[in-house]
């Protein structure tokens, strides 16, 4: 009731007055029999001031009721509907008793509206958790995936990356490439930005439409996107998903009359015999281990090869591990 203000309303003081009353009557009515008394066979008389407990009672919640409809707006509408129950029965049953002297409803119809509230309240507080869990969720794939293509943005894509190379044993294989729509800065000039979104955005639709979900997908940057393959380095597998990309490229291509099409730079790790991958591990700097750097400089050679001989088709570069990862890479 006091949320947002300096004082609480002057309803609330006269509620808890009537409480205080309420409780002292009551005490003194087990001594003086003010509200009721047991006779000598045990049996419940009301007193003669019965009708004042009932009114104290009902004009404290009749000042509870008023204040409740008066800050609407400051709750929820369960909170709201919640605390509507806890008055409604037990005020039916308070007029009930004071008018007809038989079986007592009161605590009884105390006990129903508190498991009522109890009952909406915990409903509220589970609404409010999954809202707020939503909203972190929400919050959290704003923040790893890029806006434009739904794809992970460069820095998410880095970390899984680079966490799955860590893992990586002497059995795994993997191909990390780079893919590059070509002379894109053309394609702004001579079509609009507008369609330079659009093939961004259907580049990122065919990658993630040909691999698997398990695969690693982000957008690097700009016009280029950089994906994991994890768990193969079949060149069959690379030249079935590639050729298959490069025909959906040139299908989509050909229907808006434009000529787009990608460079691809792939470096593929095969599995080293006996040899650790784990860079994570304590042996991790062993000879053939696997240094993540290392395989994006060998991929993104590649990409310059192609672009620079062969656009519109790929380059495969199967990784060196006897070169030593370069001092500076794109990050």
């Amino acid at each position: 009731m006091s949320k947002h203000q300096h004082r609480k309303p002057a309803a609330l003081h006269t509620v808890y007055a009537l409480s205080v009353i309420g409780i002292l009557l009551l005490i003194i009515t087990q001594f003086t029999g003010l509200f009721y008394y047991f006779d000598d066979h045990n049996l419940y008389h009301r007193g003669n001031f019965y009708l004042l407990s009932q009114a104290i009672a009902v004009s404290g919640i009749a000042l509870c009721l008023f204040m409740l409809i008066s800050y609407r707006k400051n709750l929820d509408r369960i909170t709201f509907l919640s605390m509507m129950s806890f008055f409604v029965l037990p005020v039916l049953a308070t007029i009930y008793q004071a008018l007809t002297y038989g079986f007592s409803l009161q605590c009884l119809a105390i006990v129903i509206s508190t498991q009522i509230m109890f009952i909406m309240d915990t409903v509220e507080m589970n609404m409010r958790f999954h809202s707020q869990q939503a909203a972190y969720e929400k919050a959290r794939y704003k923040a790893e995936h890029d806006g434009m293509t739904g794809l992970l943005n460069k820095e998410a894509g880095w970390k899984h990356m680079r966490k799955y190379f860590d893992l990586m044993d002497s059995h795994d294989e993997a191909m990390l490439m780079f893919v590059d729509i070509d002379d894109f800065k053309t394609i702004n000039d001579t079509y609009g930005h507008t369609v330079g979104d659009f093939w961004i955005r259907e580049v990122a639709s065919q990658l993630r439409h040909i691999y698997r979900q398990d695969d690693i997908i982000c957008r690097y940057g700009g016009d280029e996107f950089i994906a994991l393959i994890r768990n193969t380095a079949s060149e069959q597998v690379l030249e079935t998903t590639l050729g298959m990309f490069f025909q959906q490229l040139a299908r989509t291509s050909e229907q808006h009359g434009q000529d787009v099409h990608c460079s691809v730079g792939v470096c593929r790790i095969a599995a080293a015999d006996g040899a650790s991958l784990g860079t994570g591990r304590a042996d991790g700097d062993a000879i053939g281990s696997v240094d993540f750097d290392q395989c994006v400089a060998q991929a993104d050679l590649a990409l310059y090869e192609t672009k620079r001989f062969n656009k519109g088709t790929f380059t495969v570069y199967n990784y060196d591990r006897s070169q030593p990862a370069p001092a500076n890479i794109r990050a």
